[in-house]
């Protein structure tokens, strides 16, 4: 585990969401700056590429086809997972809630996925998937290092619950902090079967496509099906990683 890596990793990302996040909690409280306004929306979206900013400053080799080749290589034929997971996904949200959102047109779907994916979430993952997590893993079991990045993760977002007219306002911290850790169990597994930043990336953006679309309720359904995604995502890990110990054995 690069320890270096990981501090410059963490300080870069915090300095500059925080900036961003908490100076933009301090002009909406005093109304210099309102939520309909561009300024507000640059600044909401320059905090959350604070991950992607650092997962890039910390690569070795920050050529062009490095960097493309860090978010854009995946295992062969890995696709598969990608759409497992969103399918399973939208199952989960779509059974449990059984009520859509009315202020979103379901023609500005794939809108709302494009920003979601790289400008409003899944530009994260750069950080948290394709840099934190596979450090931690090289020194901590891999429950370990999954719950110490989303814990990582969840904490990361704190400042939007103090930005006046951020969703998060609406949201209980503490049912969003374990549906974080329960989605980072997912995308740590997903990036462990492909291999891939980028399916990360769009994982995380149909997600909040999903929370977008569909008014979520906290129910049984929804309770259920994210305790079995759990359990599944960690049969798959470790069937993964059963699978390359035995490929391993073979060539030696």
């Amino acid at each position: 585990m690069n320890k270096k890596k990981i501090s410059a990793y963490l300080l870069i990302t915090f300095a500059i969401t925080y900036t961003a996040w908490w100076g933009l909690a301090l002009l909406t409280k005093f109304n210099i700056v309102a939520s309909s306004q561009a300024i507000f929306t640059l600044i909401h979206v320059i905090g959350g590429f604070g991950p992607t900013i650092a997962a890039i400053i910390v690569l070795p080799d920050k050529s062009p086809r490095a960097v493309m080749r860090f978010i854009f290589s995946c295992k062969k034929n890995s696709f598969i997972y990608l759409l497992l997971f969103c399918a399973i996904q939208a199952l989960i949200l779509g059974i449990s809630s059984m009520e859509t959102n009315p202020t979103i047109p379901w023609f500005a779907t794939p809108i709302v996925l494009l920003s979601a994916t790289f400008l409003a979430g899944g530009n994260e993952e750069l950080g948290w998937r394709g840099i934190l997590q596979p450090e931690l893993e090289k020194a901590l079991t891999f429950p370990a290092a999954t719950l110490i990045t989303g814990c990582i993760w969840m904490c990361w977002h704190i400042p939007l619950w103090f930005v006046e007219g951020t969703s998060q306002q609406n949201m209980n911290f503490g049912l969003y902090f374990i549906y974080g850790i329960i989605l980072s169990f997912w995308l740590a597994v997903l990036h462990k079967k492909t291999n891939s930043v980028f399916f990360c990336a769009v994982f995380h953006g149909f997600t909040n496509l999903l929370m977008s679309l569909f008014l979520i309720k906290v129910n049984l359904i929804l309770a259920v099906g994210l305790a079995v995604s759990l359990l599944l995502s960690v049969w798959l890990y470790y069937s993964e990683t059963s699978k390359e110990n035995n490929q391993k054995k073979k060539s030696s």
